[in-house]
Order: C-alpha cells, then sequence, then structure tokens
C-alpha cells in the first residue's frame, strides 16, 4: 500500500513515515522545506510540495504527486496543513485521495487556545488554566507575581513565554494583540499521543515532557496513569477529535490541568509509537481502509513499555530495544555521534 505522509521535516511526520514504512507501506515522503533532512535523505521517494498557504496550488500539487506514485491515503502531519485539509475534505475526496481529519469545528476550537479555554470552563470535568484580563488594572501592576503569555494560535510554543514585571507583558502583547494572559503552570509537562475512532475508547499513550527545545520535546518518556488517560478520553470524545492527536497539560499538585490539543501527532511521538503497540499501526490500517473501529480487546492486550525518547537535531533513525522492563530509543545524528 502506498501513502503520502506530508511534514516529514518535523518530528512528528517523521515518525509517522518511518514506522509506516517498518510497516510494510510504500512511503512518498513529503515537506514543503527543500533543505529538509527526511527529503534529502530519502530523495528517490521525496516530494517537494508548496506552502499550504497557496491553497489550490498546494492540493493540486498534493494530488498530482499522489498519483505519480498511485497512492490513495495522505497523512497529514502539520497544524497548518490539518486546517486546511479540514476545509477541503471534499475536493480531497473528489480527488480520490482518503484522510482522516475532524470537522472543521473541532480543528477549528484545537486550533485557538482561547476558544479551547473557553469551550472546556463550560465542563466542569475539565481544568485548564487560569486567564486573566489587565483591563482595570494599574499600568505597573500584574495579577500575579508572574504569568505566561502565549498566542492564540501557532505550534512549538512560538513567542510563549514568563513575564515577571507589566512592562514585559505591555511589550509581548504589542506584538500580539490577541494573546493570551494566564496562570504560571509549575507542575510537570505531559503530552498524551492519542488516536480516537469516533466510537469506543481513545487509544492513549501519556508521556512526560523531560525536556522541551522551542516548545517541542526532546526528552520524553512514556509513563502509564490510568487516570489521566481516563480524562484524555473524554476530553477527546467531548470534542470529537477523531484520528491522531496530542493532548498537553500538566498535572498539578491539586490536578490535572489541560492547556491544548494539537490534531495530529506530537513532536515526541516516537516514544509513543515504541513504547506501546497499535498507535501508529491502527491509524494508518483505518486510514487505508477507511473503517473506523479498532479491533475488539485492542486496549486489553495493549503492551506497555517504558520508553525514552532523546531527540536531537538531524536525526535520522530511531531504533527501539525489545527490553520489557525499560527501552531507550537511540537517535543518531548524520555524524553517527549518539
Amino acid at each position: 500500500m502506498r501513502i503520502v505522509v506530508t511534514g516529514t521535516g518535523g518530528a512528528s511526520g517523521y515518525a509517522v513515515a518511518l514506522q509506516a514504512e517498518q510497516l510494510g507501506y510504500e512511503v512518498l515522503w513529503a515537506d514543503a522545506d527543500p533543505l529538509c533532512p527526511a527529503l534529502l535523505a530519502n530523495s528517490h521517494r521525496a516530494q517537494l510540495l508548496p506552502l499550504v498557504s497557496e491553497g489550490d496550488v498546494y492540493l493540486e500539487a498534493l494530488a498530482r504527486a499522489a498519483k505519480n506514485v498511485g497512492a490513495h491515503c495522505i497523512s497529514f502531519n502539520t497544524d497548518a496543513e490539518v486546517r486546511y485539509a479540514a476545509g477541503k475534505v471534499d475536493a480531497l475526496s473528489d480527488l480520490g485521495l482518503a484522510q482522516w481529519i475532524p470537522s472543521p469545528e473541532t480543528v477549528r476550537i484545537c486550533s485557538d487556545k482561547g476558544e479551547f479555554a473557553r469551550r472546556l470552563a463550560r465542563d466542569n470535568r475539565f481544568r485548564t488554566p487560569r486567564s486573566f484580563s489587565l483591563d482595570g488594572l494599574p499600568s505597573d501592576l500584574l495579577p500575579a507575581d508572574s504569568v505566561f503569555v502565549k498566542t492564540r494560535s501557532g505550534s512549538g510554543g512560538a513567542d510563549s513565554m514568563i513575564c515577571s514585571s507589566r512592562p514585559e507583558v505591555d511589550a509581548w502583547l504589542a506584538r500580539n494583540p490577541d494573546g493570551l494572559v494566564q496562570e504560571v503552570l509549575t507542575g510537570p509537562e505531559f503530552s498524551a499521543d492519542c488516536l480516537y475512532t469516533g466510537s469506543g475508547l481513545p487509544l492513549v499513550v501519556t508521556r512526560r515532557r523531560l525536556r522541551t527545545r522551542s516548545g517541542m520535546s526532546t526528552v520524553t518518556e512514556t509513563f502509564y496513569e490510568p487516570e489521566l488517560e481516563r480524562l484524555i478520553g473524554e476530553l477527546l470524545q467531548e470534542l470529537h477529535v477523531v484520528g491522531p492527536s496530542c493532548v498537553q497539560g500538566f498535572l498539578q499538585p491539586d490536578g490535572i490541568v489541560l492547556t491544548e490539543v494539537n490534531v495530529r501527532f506530537g513532536g515526541g511521538c516516537a516514544a509513543a509509537f515504541w513504547g506501546t503497540t497499535h498507535l501508529v499501526e491502527q491509524y494508518l490500517a483505518l486510514l487505508v481502509t477507511g473503517e473506523r473501529t479498532l479491533p475488539k480487546g485492542l486496549h486489553e492486550s495493549r503492551v506497555f513499555t517504558k520508553t525514552t525518547l532523546v531527540r536531537v537535531p538531524g536525526y535520522e533513525t530511531l531504533r527501539s530495544r525489545p527490553e520489557t522492563e525499560e527501552t531507550t530509543l537511540a537517535v543518531k545524528t548524520r555524524t553517527g555521534e549518539h
């Protein structure tokens, strides 16, 4: 089976493409960056795409690339492409290209961190960071000793920071006038890579974000916490986030705080893929067949292995060792250093 995987210059797209090949799929590695290491390393099965912001030009190039290799399925792995594809499902289907994207409304809520917080505030099962308004405060005061500011859209923590003075906040808001001002969360940060078919229980693999760089996990470790998995499953069901997703939040001393949902696998997803069975295998199988039902007993039969992923720039291969107690993924650079 042939499949086009986009965003292979990013960690999630790279990991999806790599495991797809290991599962026996013929993968066309696609990205919009001509210097993308994944395209250079797989030049005989690579496709340079226009930026998704080019609209119909992007769609035509994607369709042409898929036709040239005989692929009928597309796995989208960047936020911009998911947002675009959510509004082009009919056009993609007319071109004979299968995809698995949530509804435009679900994508809109998950793509807007402010809207996400407002939506969850209506449900007492879920807690999000407290948001602050600076209206009515003197120009030299903050609502707390320090605050966390972040843009309403975008991934990778772009232009997010902790501010400890009002001038810092005002300077940041001058660049991001519709940005969010929220409480600073200090508990351990987590991500969860998930797969939800639209019925039944989602597959959820949680991992601790031990180290991040520009908002992306560079050191991450899977762990098993049934209560957290249950809550994340309820969130995906409530927002109807079908297909792959990545839920992020913090394990605060007084409970779980949910910060966002990315409608794609996360940047450290390779740890989840190798730390447990089924996530990508089932995602690809359901994508290419059009089925939307997980096999019976899949949750109960899941094999969980504690897995640590250390990701460095320019990584080329991911390798998992089969120890039953703990697994560490070796990540090689082009120079062979570990």
